[in-house]
């Protein structure tokens, strides 16, 4: 079973979503993979993604509290996402290695934070909770990717045998959605993280030439 690995140098400040590394500011997958979330979500209204994302924070954390203290804690207009959660932790027999993992990549120099790692169906598996209407899988692949890759800069070898999306509904169902091989996904992101760290070079303070 995969063992949940941690990183006392990387620090995480909720409020503004900043990463540093040893002191330092590091770009997250969230940022560097900007330009294609815009393209799925520039469209809808703020308020809406704020609704959208105090309702992923709270189902979030009641899947932490569950997995780390045993206990069944969710806001009632969340408790179906939650009830979901419950039912694939049951039928998929899932057993986690950590939740809420802060990782960073060794020498690409970004990090994220990784839902969970487990044990599921008798295989090591990287895991991402979605309660969003739709599952973008554009995205999803990508961001999975990165967290194995960042994973595994640590560890130099394969740790997973599969990657998921678990989408959790309102309705207390669930779709399992398992993400292959991650080769074009990670050529996306390194092309995102180069055209950023391009962009830096030129920004205000930044490398002039």
């Amino acid at each position: 079973m995969v063992t949940a690995v941690t990183f006392p140098e990387l620090t995480f400040e909720e409020r503004r979503h900043i990463y540093k590394l040893n002191g330092m500011e590091i770009p997250s997958v969230t940022t560097i993979m900007q330009p294609l979330s815009s393209d799925v979500y520039g469209h809808i209204d703020d308020k809406v993604l704020d609704r959208a994302a105090a309702r992923g924070t709270a189902v979030h954390e009641a899947i932490e509290n569950f997995v780390k203290f045993g206990v069944e804690d969710i806001p009632p207009e969340h408790a179906g996402y939650f009830d979901a959660f419950l039912k694939w932790y049951e039928e998929h027999h899932v057993k986690p290695a950590g939740t809420e993992i802060r990782l960073y990549h060794k020498s690409l120099m970004y990090a994220g934070t990784a839902d969970m790692a487990a044990e599921v169906d008798a295989a090591d598996t990287l895991i991402d909770f979605k309660t969003s209407s739709s599952v973008q899988k554009m995205l999803c692949g990508v961001q999975l990717e990165a967290y194995e890759r960042a994973w595994e800069s640590h560890t130099n070898e394969a740790e997973f045998k599969k990657k998921v999306i678990v989408h959790l509904k309102k309705d207390g169902n669930y779709q399992m959605l398992e993400f292959g091989s991650g080769i074009e996904c990670w050529r996306v992101f390194t092309a995102l993280l180069t055209v950023r760290n391009y962009k830096q070079k030129f920004s205000k303070g930044g490398t002039k030439q």
